[in-house]
């Protein structure tokens, strides 16, 4: 079994059921898997270091703006345009996140079509269920989730429970002085 991801602290994280571990250990104290084969990942630039080991905490994100699902498309348009953002999350009524609305879900769902965005719900036209980071999740986390979800921005939750949204811009601008000039 290859993979673990190696976190800060000299932890590790179980690539099966994602609990952390002390570095070092041979089974995971979440599942029982073992773990003594694994080839934790070694940064060989500081790119690939702050990658493996910065954390989203640390990227300059946004305050998530938050609608309901019941709301219409216009106003969330109104919110994204006022705040300029490029998106908004989907909050139902017990504070849950339920989903994602983002510019290209309206260019490709409501744009362009007969249909009034005062009439239409968000809910007809958001990402359901969008994946949730937290704060502790590495930046090259963050990027293999949004590379494979074929998404720009990716919500998670601050230590103290606020939602934040972090963009792969935020990401680039966090990793830019890392880049090598040569």
């Amino acid at each position: 079994m290859d993979g673990g991801v190696a976190n800060a602290g000299n932890t590790m994280i179980c690539p099966d059921c994602r609990a952390e571990n002390i570095e070092g250990v041979e089974v995971c104290e979440g599942c029982g898997a073992d773990l003594s084969n694994l080839k934790l990942p070694s940064a060989a630039s500081e790119l690939e270091d702050q990658l493996l080991h910065a954390r989203l905490g640390e990227v300059a994100a946004q305050d998530a703006l938050n609608v309901a699902p019941g709301d219409p498309v216009a106003l969330a348009v109104h919110f994204m345009r006022d705040k300029g953002v490029e998106c908004v999350l989907v909050q139902d009524e017990d504070g849950n996140i339920v989903g994602i609305l983002t510019e290209r879900d309206i260019l490709l769902k409501a744009a362009g079509s007969k249909q009034d965005l005062m009439a239409m719900a968000v809910k007809e036209i958001m990402s359901p269920d969008p994946v949730m980071l937290r704060e502790g999740d590495t930046l090259a986390v963050a990027m293999h989730k949004m590379s494979v979800g074929g998404f720009r921005h990716i919500p998670f939750v601050s230590g103290d429970g606020t939602t934040l949204l972090v963009s792969i811009e935020d990401v680039f601008r966090h990793v830019a002085e890392f880049i090598p000039r040569d």
